[in-house]
């Protein structure tokens, strides 16, 4: 049932608030919004033991309105498609993947104000309570940020946290996207967050794993085919049981199996250091990839990208450039693009202007 309460700390009136546990009541919330309504949002949620991130609360701002949803209780995931599709929100990666999760659906519209807030000067991870200081003048405590969101009740303080993460939002969006107007950047936005958003679906994880194992191992053609594997597999067992990759195979083990490919259930245990239980449910998985491993096309691998000399001083010539033109605009040379992916671009033999975000950022 929905409760309407209120919260006063130290003189500051925080505002009435809205507690929606029941699906009816989310239902009559998002009825109640026009097609216009853009929907002030962040999410507290728990990921030690799960693959997914497991939701505790969302809290919302529409207008002068509040609501934190308890997300324990409310089974109806579907309306969000509805009533989450024009957001703002800061930092929001792990916000936007939830919300997948739910329905494979990204929200319309998404107004990050960290990424806002990076092209416009402040840097590129300026936190929430940072901008808030910055742009409004206000202090926000950071005492609950690691807090217990799946215990109930709340306690007082934790509610007041949790309404603050969402109740400066619609004012810093204006502020910058008032300044982003003002420098004509704010088509750079909306380039950038359809990247984000993209970035959201299709995960690149296995990908950045296998590269960071190869230049740290220098593993050979075969043993790079077996490390894909492993990767794909884990990530497939992680995913079926709901639990963090490294519950199901850590990193060192996957290096140490694809560097001894041990042929039996003792050598895995003994060598390894696998548990005799995953063992005994995952060993004939494992030993079928060394015969499948062999199959994986080499332009299915991830590239490594080993530059020659010559490749190198094209390398470091474009990062130069990079950095000075960003420092022109005074942003991070990491928005236009980072130096694992500039260094893929030299390997292609491609320069800077083939990157969409340079050819904007120099119209």
């Amino acid at each position: 049932m929905a409760e309407i309460h209120n919260l006063c700390f130290n003189m500051q009136m925080i505002t009435d608030y809205q507690w929606i546990d029941d699906n009816s009541e989310i239902e009559q919330l998002t009825l109640s919004l026009n097609a216009t309504d853009e929907v002030a949002f962040d999410s507290e949620f728990e990921r030690v033991s799960s693959y997914y991130p497991k939701p505790a609360l969302f809290q919302l701002r529409i207008d002068d309105r509040y609501y934190l949803l308890d997300m324990k209780k409310i089974s109806d995931h579907h309306i969000f498609t509805r009533l989450l599709n024009n957001v703002i929100l800061h930092s929001g990666s792990e916000d936007l993947e939830i919300l997948y999760n739910y329905n494979k659906q990204l929200p319309n519209t998404v107004f990050d104000t960290q990424i806002a807030a990076s092209l416009c000067g402040y840097g590129l991870h300026f936190s929430y309570q940072n901008i808030v200081n910055e742009l409004l003048g206000v202090e926000l405590s950071k005492a609950h940020s690691r807090s217990d969101w799946m215990q109930r009740p709340l306690s007082k303080e934790q509610l007041h946290y949790a309404l603050e993460d969402v109740a400066y939002l619609p004012e810093i969006k204006q502020i910058l996207l008032d300044k982003l107007q003002s420098q004509n950047r704010e088509s750079w936005y909306w380039h950038l967050m359809t990247q984000k958003l993209n970035a959201v679906i299709q995960s690149s994880h296995i990908d950045k794993t296998f590269v960071k194992m190869v230049k740290s191992n220098r593993f050979n053609y075969p043993q790079q085919q077996l490390l894909y594997s492993l990767l794909q597999w884990r990530e497939q067992l992680a995913i079926k049981r709901d639990r963090p990759r490294q519950w199901m195979l850590k990193n060192d083990d996957i290096i140490k199996i694809t560097l001894y490919k041990p042929d039996s259930e003792k050598k895995l245990i003994d060598k390894i250091g696998l548990y005799p239980k995953f063992v005994k449910y995952n060993a004939q998985s494992i030993f079928n990839l060394y015969k499948t491993a062999a199959d994986i096309a080499e332009n299915i691998l991830p590239k490594t990208d080993k530059l020659s000399s010559q490749q190198g001083a094209t390398f470091t010539n474009m990062k130069q450039q990079l950095n000075d033109r960003c420092t022109q605009l005074g942003i991070s040379p990491a928005l236009i693009i980072n130096t694992a992916d500039l260094k893929s671009l030299v390997a292609a033999n491609k320069d800077l202007s083939s990157i969409d975000m340079w050819q904007i950022i120099n119209q």
